[in-house]
């Protein structure tokens, strides 16, 4: 390979890396593959796992799960919180989110204020996600 060739695939490769940087910090991109052209945006993941904490006695569990409930149900009537739900076994995995939000730093200040996290009955791992948009679950 001559020395024009490498250089003219480091600035192509350059380029490209900086298209898919710009258009991944944007949230929202495009992709094409074959003929189909397919309107992306980057979305997080949240995986619910067992707190550390012991459990909570009966009526302060049931008081935190309604407090809990309240908090996702506002959090989804401001169009943060599209999707959530626990696991239906007994595992570590205790439920899953996904969040429209800009910031992982936005969806940690949510994730901090559940009554759940803040009593120790559930910690939390944020993945960005990236989906099709206008997907639907059927």
């Amino acid at each position: 390979m001559t020395r024009t060739f490498i250089m003219r695939l480091l600035i192509t490769l350059g380029f490209f890396l900086q298209m898919v940087g710009a258009s991944l910090a944007q949230r929202t991109f495009e992709v094409t593959i074959a003929d189909s052209t397919y309107h992306m945006k980057q979305y997080w993941f949240v995986l619910y796992t067992r707190g550390d904490a012991p459990p909570l006695d009966s009526a302060t569990s049931a008081s935190t799960l309604r407090q809990h409930l309240e908090h996702q149900e506002e959090q989804a009537k401001r169009g943060l919180l599209q999707m959530a739900g626990p696991f239906g076994d007994e595992g570590d995995w205790r439920g899953l989110l996904l969040y429209d939000c800009d910031s992982r730093e936005e969806v940690e200040g949510h994730l901090r204020s559940d009554p759940f996290v803040r009593t120790g009955q559930l910690k939390y791992e944020i993945h960005p996600w990236y989906g099709a948009i206008g997907t639907t679950l059927r």
